[in-house]
């Protein structure tokens, strides 16, 4: 069970990196490394990322609202077929995944990849508002390589819109719209091991207010960053960062 200062940091660091494009799992992995923290705390990561799931439902509440209110089911439909194949591949590959997560040279070597598939973002061209059946299904795709430590979820999947020619404004809010589901059935997956857990309720109601407001800062953040053309910036940290960890697996 992480400590209070622990949790505090923690809670900031799956606000932050949640929705840009870093991989909130590879960097809730390093922190719990240099903070000493030795057990798995993957229920307890999956109730930040709830709290992320909130604070997005906040921030777009009205788009949400607009699609249920219009009857818009085509939409509803783009965002299932884009969540198929990373739910099935998660479901199957569950364990394997988990082991990944315990090798340092994998996930440096993901953060580089990560870094490359985001940096070359820097190279797409808006040319349509609306998603197609294709653009859902590339997407989604796209999102099944963020199963693997140090892939963004968020870079994976705006990126793919980004490279099928999606505006950056319909990119970014499908790639939200469609992690709500994502993030709820994988909590619903490890909600009894978090009631199970030895985690304290303060400490979870502290955690998740903090990562709730973090979040909403930050998607305001990234929003201003991808308008500005500075989202193929966040490549070149992964990659810096990718590097990094692979010197420091190999040396330890």
């Amino acid at each position: 069970m992480p400590s209070l200062i622990q949790a505090i940091i923690l809670s900031i660091v799956q606000g932050i990196t949640e929705w840009i494009p870093v991989s909130s799992s590879g960097h809730l992995i390093l922190f719990q490394k240099f903070l000493g923290i030795q057990d798995s705390q993957t229920p307890y990561y999956v109730f930040l990322h709830l709290a992320s799931v909130f604070a997005v439902i906040v921030f777009f509440w009205k788009d949400i609202l607009n699609i249920f209110k219009n009857k818009n089911l085509n939409y509803l439909l783009l965002i299932v077929i884009a969540i198929i194949p990373a739910g099935i591949i998660g479901l199957v590959f569950m364990k394997e995944i988990e082991n990944l997560f315990s090798s340092s040279f994998y996930l440096g070597l993901f953060f580089i990849f990560s870094g490359v598939i985001v940096y070359l973002t820097k190279f797409s061209i808006p040319r349509k508002e609306k998603i197609s059946f294709f653009d859902s299904l590339l997407i989604g795709i796209f999102q099944v390589l963020a199963v693997l430590p140090g892939v963004s979820r968020s870079g994976m999947t705006i990126s793919s819109g980004l490279f099928a020619g999606l505006t950056k404004k319909q990119s970014i809010k499908f790639s939200f719209l469609m992690l709500i589901p994502i993030i709820l059935g994988a909590f619903l997956v490890k909600a009894d091991e978090l009631v199970l857990s030895e985690i304290s309720y303060f400490l979870l109601i502290l955690s998740f207010i903090i990562t709730f407001l973090v979040s909403l800062v930050t998607i305001k953040l990234l929003i201003k960053v991808i308008e500005s053309d500075n989202f193929y910036l966040f490549g070149v940290y992964n990659i810096v960062l990718g590097i990094v960890v692979l010197i420091w697996s190999l040396i330890n």
